[in-house]
C-alpha cells in the first residue's frame, strides 16, 4: 500500500491484486519494468507508486508517449532526447508496441547496454529507471506482431499486471463515488450520489473499460441529471439487459482467445459491436439515421479532447487541415442535441473516446479508418437494406457510397445493387 507520504491523486484504496506491492519491492531495484493492464486500468498511476517508492520526486517522471510518434525517425530522435536528460529520472514509455520495428529495436539495445548507439567512443546512458506501459501481455503483442521481442525481453523480468475491475469487484463502487465527487466539484454541482439500483448494477456492469469507463459513465449521466438528484442505471445506460451491459461480448475477437484468462474485448471490438447494434436498431425500426456523419463527428471531438482542445495537434492526428476543424465545429455542434437525444448512439459514442484516445500517429487516419469500419458493417446488411438506405445511413449521396465502395475494393457491381 502507497505511505502517506506518497500523495497520489485519486487513491480509493484499491491495491490492485498487489501490483502496488509488487510497484513498490521492484523500486528497490534498477529493473526495467513492465506494467501490463487493459485500457483503464490504472498503469500511470502504478508507475507513479514506482516511481515515489524509489524517492524520486514528481518532477522526475517523465511520460513518453509513444501513440504520439509519427514515424521512425521522430521516435529515434525525441527518445535520443530524452536518454540524454534522463539522468536521476524514471522514464515511462506509454504504448511503445506502437513505434516501428526499427525504432522498438533499437530502444531495446540501449536499455539492454545501458548505452547510446551509433556513438563513438562507446558513451554509456546517465543512471535512469525504465517502465513500459503495455495494454495486454508481452508474450500477446509478441505473438499478435506488435511488439519485437527483444523489446520484449528488456522489460519482461518482472511484469507487473494490474487487474481489470471486474476482478476489483470490491473496488469498483469506491472508485464510482470518487470519481462522482471529483467531477461534481468540478462542475460545482451537488448530487446525491447513486440509487441502490445504480450501485447494483455498477458491481454487475463488466467495465472493459475499467476505471475510464467508469469516468465517462459519471460524466454522461451528470450531463443528464440536474443537480440534487440520485443518479441511476438509466442515466449511467447501466440498466439490465441494455446494450451498455453486453457491448463487446460478441465481437469479432483480434487473437481468437475470448475464452483466455484475463481476456477483454479491445475498444475497437467494442466499438464494432456498438455500432453494429445501432445499425441493427435503425434498420429494425425503420429509422434511417446518419450514424456515418454522427460518427466523424465523434472523431473529431474525441480528438480534440485528446489534446485538450488545441486544434494544431489534433489536425495533425485526424490527417486534416486544421482550417478544416475550424469549418466542421459550427455543423458538430449543431447536431449534438440530435446526436444526444439517441439512446442508442451514447454507447458508440463513449467508445469512440476510448478508441481513439488509444490510436498511434501512423497508419491512416481515424476519420476513414471509422468510415471504412461502418462500410464493411453496412455491406454485410446488404440483404436487409437498398444502396440508397445504406448511403442514408453513411451519411453520403448515393453516388459517393459508390465510390467509398470503390475506394475500399468492393466489386464495381455491389455499388449498383439493391
Amino acid at each position: 500500500m502507497p505511505a502517506r507520504g506518497d500523495n497520489l491523486d485519486g487513491y480509493v484504496l484499491d491495491n490492485m491484486e498487489g501490483a502496488v506491492d509488487q510497484a513498490a519491492f521492484l523500486a528497490r531495484t534498477d529493473t526495467p519494468v513492465a506494467i501490463v493492464g487493459a485500457r483503464g486500468t490504472g498503469k500511470m498511476y502504478i508507475a507513479r507508486i514506482f516511481h515515489s517508492r524509489a524517492g524520486c520526486g514528481p518532477d522526475t517522471l517523465v511520460a513518453i508517449d509513444c501513440r504520439e510518434f509519427r514515424n521512425r525517425d521522430d521516435a529515434n530522435r525525441r527518445i535520443r532526447h530524452a536518454l540524454e536528460m534522463g539522468a536521476g529520472k524514471t522514464l515511462v514509455f506509454k504504448s511503445p508496441q506502437l513505434m516501428s520495428a526499427e525504432a522498438q529495436l533499437r530502444l531495446a539495445r540501449q536499455i539492454a547496454t545501458r548505452q547510446f548507439v551509433d556513438v563513438e567512443p562507446p558513451t554509456y546512458l546517465p543512471p535512469m529507471r525504465f517502465v513500459a506501459l503495455f495494454p495486454d501481455t508481452l508474450a500477446r503483442l509478441v505473438a499478435a506482431g506488435e511488439l519485437q521481442p527483444r523489446l520484449a525481453s528488456v522489460f519482461a523480468a518482472y511484469p507487473i499486471r494490474v487487474p481489470p475491475m471486474r476482478h476489483r469487484q470490491q473496488a469498483i463502487l469506491r472508485w464510482a463515488h470518487k470519481i462522482l465527487d471529483q467531477e461534481c466539484a468540478l462542475r460545482n454541482v451537488v448530487v446525491k450520489g447513486f440509487t441502490p439500483e445504480a450501485e447494483q448494477a455498477l458491481r454487475e456492469h463488466p467495465w472493459h473499460g475499467n476505471i475510464s469507463e467508469i469516468r465517462q459513465r459519471v460524466v454522461h449521466a451528470l450531463e443528464r441529471r440536474p443537480a440534487g438528484a440520485w443518479l441511476t442505471p438509466v442515466e449511467l445506460q447501466l440498466a439490465l439487459g441494455s446494450r451498455a451491459r453486453s457491448a463487446g461480448l460478441l465481437s469479432p475477437l483480434r487473437r481468437g482467445d475470448s475464452e483466455a484468462p484475463g481476456y477483454a474485448p479491445s475498444a475497437l471490438e467494442e466499438l464494432r459491436q456498438a455500432l453494429a447494434d445501432s445499425l441493427q436498431h435503425c434498420i429494425d425500426g425503420r429509422q434511417l439515421l446518419p450514424l456515418g456523419g454522427w460518427l466523424q463527428d465523434e472523431v473529431v471531438l474525441a480528438a480534440l479532447a485528446r489534446y485538450a482542445g488545441d486544434a494544431r495537434p489534433a489536425a495533425r492526428f485526424l490527417q486534416v487541415p486544421r482550417r478544416n476543424l475550424a469549418r466542421w465545429l459550427p455543423g458538430i455542434e449543431q447536431r449534438r442535441a440530435a446526436r444526444g437525444a439517441c439512446s442508442e448512439w451514447v454507447e458508440p459514442a463513449r467508445l469512440v473516446t476510448d478508441w481513439v484516445r488509444g490510436l498511434g500517429q501512423s497508419g491512416g487516419g481515424p476519420l476513414a479508418q471509422a468510415e471504412t469500419l461502418l462500410l464493411e458493417l453496412l455491406e454485410a446488411r446488404r440483404e436487409q437494406t437498398t444502396v440508397a438506405q445504406r448511403a442514408q445511413l453513411l451519411g453520403v449521396s448515393r453516388p459517393t457510397y459508390a465510390r467509398r465502395l470503390l475506394a475500399l475494393g468492393a466489386l464495381p457491381e455491389a455499388a449498383a445493387s439493391g
